[in-house]
């Protein structure tokens, strides 16, 4: 593709990036950050510790979610990719010029 093209799309970049959101959302680790609040020295008479330990409960929940929903994002870029390869092989055929 050149300058006079316009807008393009390619496949094989929606393919790595889907790759790579599912690569991170499989590396990311859900308990890493929660356990460091978890782990902090407060005192027990406060009102800090049961906040501390409410707060490491609600940020596994958040990181799952987010690591949840950066995997799905990365499979619809993989199916994206899928449909724009699908739709260049239907116009090459009805266009005579074969497929891919």
């Amino acid at each position: 593709m050149d300058e006079q093209d316009g807008l393009g799309v390619s496949p094989a970049a929606l393919q790595a990036a889907g790759a790579a959101c599912v690569a991170a959302a499989g590396a990311a680790p859900a308990d890493g950050p929660a356990e460091g609040v978890r782990g902090l020295a407060i005192l027990p008479a406060g009102r800090a510790a049961p906040a501390a330990a409410a707060l490491a409960d609600r940020w596994e929940v958040a990181v799952g979610r987010w690591c949840d929903d950066l995997a799905a994002h990365g499979a619809a870029l993989d199916l994206a990719a899928a449909a724009y390869l699908a739709g260049d092989d239907d116009a090459a055929g009805v266009l005579g010029g074969g497929a891919r």
